[in-house]
């Protein structure tokens, strides 16, 4: 077994069984339904463990067999921790190397969920913003909802809705004299119609429909006429095409914008921590120029490997960042990333860092069709072509 299979087996032991049996102890009034060594595993306690496990690993544990199967394995661990500790893995230097690795990390994440993420708020102005530069993403369909009554003859339609309009209820009328088997015994009662769509088998296209949107909610139609007969129709809800209101569609634009506006929060935060703490980076140090801008830039055009491409941009957008070829450099290397090894994340953080740090090249429109345009089955652009723009 290697040295770095040990401690990732013993890091599963600590971080696993030793956090299982945190509190294993019995109480008095709690059944007792395990014991290792001197440690009690209660039934209280397997509980709580088996509510904290994801919907998926709940189901297989679900029953009387997957409680006891879980039990088991809450046993494993429990021996597997205690000999751990016997054998003084504890104290191994590495293991305690990786803890603290693991803590640093638990902390930041902490910090982030807590300081970040828990404190970003998307501004009301933002979000106004949003809608109306993005009114196209929020109009509904008009609809309408109604109960109908259908009849075979012009005159039953007219005496039926003399029923109606004399103060008999509606639904009534229709269970009493409907001819529609599908609607009659719920009073006439239709589903939801979108505008636009017809309800084919009730007689109803959607010119049809159109005409029953002619009349008011709360209204009762004149008799009108479909291959199936006549119909009378109460109009119980209409709504009409148009853009939904602010209120309905704010969390979802608020959804929409919070990752950016976590980032920007996040931003903000980090600065002003690097201020207090008044960081100072030297990258002078790493700023070795061994080969030239033009020597770089050529490499690159020479070599037909997309990796070794890559590294000759990245090292020279990293060594002469105001350089002539700098913002060409920066392009390929979010369109290596793009077109040759389909790692969008990678393109499109290095086609926004080109934005930001190139915004008066020439290429910068060409950054924006790639960014729109990323992963779609089109066919990508020639590198000689993209650089000479």
């Amino acid at each position: 077994m290697t040295r770095s299979f040990k401690i990732a087996a013993l890091l599963l032991i600590v971080l696993g069984a030793g956090i299982w049996c945190v509190g294993c102890g019995s109480r008095d009034d709690d059944e007792i339904v395990a014991r290792v060594g001197r440690t009690d595993i209660t039934k209280s306690y397997l509980m709580k463990k088996m509510a904290e496990l994801p919907p998926f690993s709940q189901q297989q544990f679900a029953g009387p067999e997957g409680t006891i199967a879980f039990l088991h394995r809450l046993v494993d661990e429990e021996v597997l921790y205690q000999a751990a500790i016997k054998a003084g893995h504890d104290r191994d230097p590495e293991v305690l190397r990786t803890l603290e690795v693991v803590k640093r990390r638990a902390v930041i994440q902490a910090f982030y969920a807590e300081g970040v993420e828990a404190t970003t708020v998307v501004p009301d102005e933002k979000v106004q913003m949003y809608y109306d530069e993005h009114s196209e993403q929020f109009q509904r369909r008009g609809r309408v909802k109604f109960r109908q009554i259908l009849v075979p003859t012009r005159a039953e339609a007219d005496a039926a809705r003399l029923r109606v309009l004399g103060g008999e209820d509606f639904a009534s009328v229709a269970r009493e004299v409907s001819t529609d088997s599908a609607t009659k015994s719920a009073g006439g009662l239709m589903a939801s119609i979108m505008q636009g769509d017809g309800a084919p088998g009730a007689g109803m296209d959607a010119a049809f429909i159109e005409r029953v949107r002619e009349w008011k909610a709360g209204e009762v139609t004149d008799p009108l006429r479909s291959d199936r007969g006549w119909h009378i129709i109460f109009i119980e809800e209409k709504v009409d095409r148009g853009t939904k209101p602010l209120d309905e569609v704010r969390e979802q634009i608020v959804k929409s914008l919070l990752p950016a506006q976590t980032r920007e929060n996040y931003e903000e935060i980090l600065a002003g921590l690097k201020e207090s703490y008044g960081v100072k980076v030297n990258e002078d140090v790493f700023r070795a120029k061994p080969r030239g801008e033009e020597e770089l830039f050529t490499l690159a055009q020479e070599t037909d490997d997309p990796l070794t491409r890559l590294n000759y941009y990245s090292e020279l957008v990293f060594n002469y960042p105001d350089g002539d070829h700098a913002a060409e450099a920066q392009f390929m290397i979010g369109f290596i990333h793009a077109e040759e090894l389909s790692n969008y994340e990678a393109a499109r953080n290095a086609f926004e860092r080109m934005k930001t740090r190139y915004p008066d090249s020439d290429l910068v429109a060409s950054a924006d069709w790639m960014l729109e345009h990323m992963g779609e089955e089109n066919p990508p652009f020639d590198e000689g072509d993209v650089i000479s723009q």
